[in-house]
Order: structure tokens, then C-alpha cells, then sequence
């Protein structure tokens, strides 16, 4: 059989000679991990079997920790702050799928223990207390352990509950109106007389990973996985086989978003000591990782009226119709440039970030981007749009390096007027908008979805913390809006005009050199109209003027006819600039 994966060990930088497991992958930081480790430095330190301290006899238990891969290097790992490690065992499951909430079992023995959740990241609390969770059909209180969250309405988890198979069995959970269904055991198919735990599904949902140690293995658990058949359930579950799998204990896989790579545990003769942490390199993607599902093929809809199991049958049909035709279909993920002042846009993470979307222009040529940046209040109004487009103009020098063309390049700089994360929070400037507000986006532009689908990984912001202003800001540039024009100008405008709305923009083509300072960004044309009668009385401007706009990037002629039929504001644009 070819070898079809290339197999090794985190190294000395995260694994000792103690146990490293239940691995999980960052959702919105690319080269970040997490993982539980009983190691010297846990929180508390040598204990029994009862949890007690025992400086003698005793043993490490497990600690939450992270560890960043930068520039092919692993970073000193850091544990989790100490609400969160205990003298328990701490043991990592999962993340929501926005990365706004992680979700970890406490536990004095690995066997039983109480499942907790916090709003991991996020502005702290001293004061705050963990609380458990109770709404979930999880219950770690009773053994069942390896949490996965699939999405907000779909959990899969491991539990020795009566009427299994025989010992841990795989089951999943579903959300209905508000409240989690009784767990459904996968079946015969996945399950056995051994244990089978570590669930992992791929993100269209047709493919399983879990470890077993059932008799086919190597030699104790192995990772294998199954494919779900529309039409014959699951199809026969197969043994990823060496390198993957070992003579030891292999378990807890995670593959990342872009199906490239594998994480996961195993105490193999290689190892440093007890379990490490492995990475496994794919010869081929698992491209089943590049699509998204809300909801598996294998789950059923339960019906409102009558409560009987109905099968899925529009995620059936499309399976049947266009597994081939999305087995071309590439994923582009689109991260934001993260920085922390002017000098920093261009950092390490950030420039490869950078080569990757100049690799993607060039082998789509008919792409276009728009590099949209943001900050945090620091001056007036001028000042904070001016440095916020010279951010954006330092990415796009780096791309027309690349041998990208600057007529395929538009930029504009938002200053702080549309944050993500709320700049306040009770009186107090926010550390988390310093974080998450400092930051150019990047929106693929001109591709053809058949060939290409882009995903913006967009900094996770909890409810309680996020503004409302970049959301709405984000939702307009979906279409077509429109913005008054104050002026144009070759360097800095100095106008208090841009005072009189906390909505200003500043935007430029790659290939222009001059700025189009702006006002507004409507969806209804009579809205940008009032703020042209605003303008002429509040401040004498009598020689603005309205431009649409189309995803973010000012509309031509050619473009505003084509599409009027499409967007009526639009044909009311062209209608009345007609008459006047």
C-alpha cells in the first residue's frame, strides 16, 4: 500500500517525557493549537487518585495549554489562565465553531467529571465564576467524554451509557427548537463490542474519524474512519494503517481546515514519554474538508407534527447530483492582516499571508481584492482614515511586487469608524478591539464560484463585546451602496466635513494617485441624497456628489447600466442624475 501520509513528532518544544492529548486546532487563529498535558508545571502539581496533594506517591494532573506554530517553529507553549486550570484535570474537548467559547471536562480520576464552558479569549472577568453546563446531553458526570462540536445544532461524543455496543460507543446529539435531543447511537456500522471514541467529522459531514481498539488494530486504539453511503448507511470502516496508526495507543485526530494536516496523540515506541502530540502530512487533501454542510447526510429531521424520523432528503438529492462537480471546487481562506502599529502590517504572519493572496491572483488573473482598513481612535478623524490607507497601500506595494497588477487592487481606509469589537466596555478602553480592530481586511473579488469559494476568517467576537457598526458595514458591501464624495485629493483632506458623520471613508485604486475621500454608505439612494442637502447647508459643499458603489469598489458606467435591472435603487440612481 503507498505510503499516503507523512508522519512526526511535535518535538521537545511541546512534548515531554508526561502525557500531550486531546489535541484541537485553533478555529479562527491559523498555527495556533491547544492541548492537555500532565506535566511538571501543572497547577496542582503531584496529587492521588483522590485529587489530594501527595508530594511522594503522586501524579501531574492535566493542565490546559497553547503553543503557536510561527515560520516552521513551535513557540514556548503557555498555559491557560488559572480559572481555567485547576488541581483537577483539565482536559481540553472542543471549540464552538466561531472560536468565541471553549469547552473542557474537570476531573479528579479522567473518568467521570463535570463539563464547563467559557468565552475563551475574550475581556476577562476576575470576579467571574465557571459554571457547569446542564442544557447539553453530554454528561461528562456520567463518563462520556470526547466532545466534538460539529456546529451549534450537532454534537458527537463518546459514552459507555447502557444499550451501546458494548463498552464506549460514539453517539450524536441534535439541537431542536432550543433544546438538545436525547443522543442517538451511530450504530453497528461504527460501533462495536470494544470501545470506540475520538469522533472527527470532516466539514461536508460525509466522512468520520474515531479511534478503537477494537481486535483489526495494530496494537491497542488505532484511528480509522468511514464513509457515509446515501444510500447503504455507513460503508465498511477502514484502518488508516502506518504511519498514522502504531503499535501503541492512537487517538484524538483533528484534521485542519484546509484537509492538509492531522493532529493527534499516540505513545508509540517514538515517543518522549506517555502520550505526544503528532502531526501527519496528507499526499492528497481531504478535500471533503473544503465544503460545508449545516447538517450531516446520516442525521434525520425529526418531524414538528407527527415526531417521526424523516431523512434528509434535500442534502440527499444534492449529494446524488453534485458530489463530482464539487470535487474541483478549491478553498481560499481569507484571514485578516493583523498588526499592532504602522510598522507592523508587514509582519512575519502577515507578508505570508500576503504571498498566499498574490499566489491566488496569479492563477485566477480575472480576481480583483479590496484591502479594507481599520483601527482604533488614536486622532482626528483625518488623521485615523489618512494612516488607514497608507496601511492598506503598504499590502498592495507587497502584491504588485508579487506581479499582481495594480489595476486589480482597490483599497480603503475606514479609520475607526466601523469596529468589530466594541472600543468601550464599561468605561474602559477594550483590550480585545486593540486586538481585533487593529487590521485590513481582504475580499476576494471576480471569481467564479464553481472553480474557487472563499472563506473570511473573521476575528471571533462574542455577542456581548461586538458592535454593531462593522456588521452593518459588512452587510451593505454585499451590494450595491452609495457614497457622497467630498473631495479628491492627492494627500491628506483637512475638512470638517468628515466630522459630521462617524462614517467617512477613504478609498484609491492601485493604479490611481489620488484619494476619493467619502461620506455614507447607503443602501438607499434618497438617504445620500438628504446628506448631499445636509453637506450644502451645514458646510457650503454644493459640488458633491453621489457614486454607487458595488461590493465595497466604486461602480463604472458600463457596470451601473448592467446591473440597474438587477438592484432598483440603482435604476432610481440613474434615473434622477439623468434628469438633474
Amino acid at each position: 500500500m503507498p505510503q499516503f501520509a507523512f508522519v512526526e513528532n511535535l518535538g521537545g518544544n511541546v512534548n515531554t517525557e508526561f502525557d500531550e492529548y486531546s489535541p484541537a486546532q485553533s478555529p479562527t487563529r491559523q498555527g495556533r493549537y491547544y492541548f492537555s498535558s500532565a506535566r511538571t508545571e501543572t497547577n496542582g502539581g503531584l496529587r492521588d487518585i483522590n485529587g489530594l496533594e501527595d508530594v511522594v506517591r503522586g501524579h501531574y494532573l492535566a493542565d490546559m495549554f497553547q503553543v503557536d506554530l510561527q515560520e516552521g517553529n513551535w513557540s514556548t507553549v503557555l498555559p491557560f489562565e488559572p480559572l481555567l486550570n485547576s488541581p483537577k484535570h483539565d482536559i481540553l474537548q472542543d471549540f464552538s465553531t466561531d472560536g468565541s467559547v471553549v469547552y473542557f471536562i474537570k476531573s479528579t480520576d479522567k473518568k467521570n467529571g463535570v463539563l464547563y464552558t467559557d468565552t475563551f479569549n475574550l475581556e476577562r472577568d476576575s470576579g467571574r465564576l465557571l459554571v457547569p453546563v446542564t442544557s447539553l446531553t453530554f454528561k461528562a458526570e456520567m463518563g462520556d467524554k470526547d466532545l466534538f462540536v460539529f456546529n451549534d445544532s450537532l454534537i458527537l461524543f463518546a459514552s459507555s451509557r447502557e444499550g451501546g455496543f458494548g463498552g464506549y460507543d460514539l453517539y450524536y446529539s441534535i439541537k431542536k427548537d432550543s433544546l438538545w435531543q436525547e443522543p442517538i447511537n451511530l450504530g453497528k456500522n461504527i460501533n462495536t463490542f470494544a470501545n470506540e471514541v475520538s469522533p472527527f467529522i470532516v466539514k461536508n459531514g460525509s466522512t468520520i474519524y474515531f479511534s478503537s481498539d477494537r481486535p483489526e488494530t495494530l496494537g491497542g486504539y488505532d484511528i480509522f474512519k468511514a464513509i457515509y453511503d446515501v444510500k447503504n448507511d455507513w460503508n465498511a470502516v477502514t484502518n488508516l494503517s502506518v504511519p498514522v496508526n502504531s503499535p501503541g495507543d492512537d487517538l484524538d485526530i483533528e484534521l485542519s481546515a484546509d484537509g492538509m494536516t492531522a493532529i493527534f496523540a499516540s505513545d508509540r515506541v517514538e515517543s518522549k514519554g506517555g502520550l505526544d502530540l503528532y502531526m501527519a502530512y496528507f499526499k492528497d487533501q481531504v478535500i471533503e474538508q473544503l465544503d460545508f454542510v449545516d447538517m450531516p447526510l446520516f442525521i434525520p429531521l425529526i418531524s414538528d407534527s407527527t415526531g417521526a424520523i424523516e431523512q434528509n432528503y434535500d442534502q440527499v438529492s444534492q449529494a446524488k447530483q453534485g458530489v463530482e462537480s464539487n470535487l474541483d471546487v478549491k478553498e481560499y481562506i481569507s484571514k485578516p492582516l493583523l498588526f499592532t502599529d504602522n510598522d507592523d502590517i508587514l509582519n512575519p504572519s502577515n507578508v505570508i499571508q500576503i504571498k498566499k493572496l498574490a499566489d491566488l491572483m496569479i492563477i485566477y488573473p480575472e480576481a480583483h481584492v479590496l484591502l479594507s482598513s481599520h483601527y482604533i481612535p488614536e486622532s482626528r478623524a483625518e488623521i485615523d482614515l489618512y494612516f488607514s490607507i497608507k496601511r492598506s497601500e503598504k499590502v498592495a506595494d507587497q502584491l504588485i511586487s508579487a506581479g499582481i497588477s495594480a489595476h486589480r487592487i482597490h483599497m480603503q481606509g475606514c479609520g475607526s469608524n466601523f469596529p468589530l469589537a466594541l472600543p468601550i466596555i464599561n468605561g474602559i478602553p477594550s483590550t480585545l478591539a486593540a486586538r481585533t480592530n487593529k487590521r485590513v481586511d481582504v475580499d476576494i473579488l471576480n471569481v467564479d464560484p464553481k472553480f474557487i469559494k472563499v472563506r473570511y476568517d473573521i476575528p471571533a467576537v462574542a455577542l456581548q463585546y461586538r458592535d454593531t457598526l462593522w456588521d452593518q458595514f459588512a452587510a451593505n458591501n454585499q451590494g450595491v451602496t452609495f457614497r457622497v464624495v467630498l473631495a479628491k485629493a492627492v494627500q491628506m483632506l483637512k475638512s470638517e466635513a468628515l466630522l459630521f458623520r462617524k462614517d467617512g471613508i477613504v478609498q484609491k485604486a492601485g493604479h490611481e494617485n489620488q484619494y476619493t475621500y467619502t461620506l455614507g454608505n447607503f443602501v438607499r439612494y434618497t438617504e445620500a441624497k438628504d446628506l448631499i442637502v445636509k453637506l450644502a447647508e451645514n458646510f457650503g459643499n454644493t459640488d458633491s456628489k453621489i457614486v454607487p458603489f458595488y461590493r465595497g469598489v466604486e461602480m463604472i458606467n458600463k457596470d451601473i447600466n448592467k446591473e440597474a435591472a438587477r438592484y432598483p435603487e440603482l435604476q432610481l440612481f440613474l434615473d434622477t442624475e439623468n434628469k438633474e
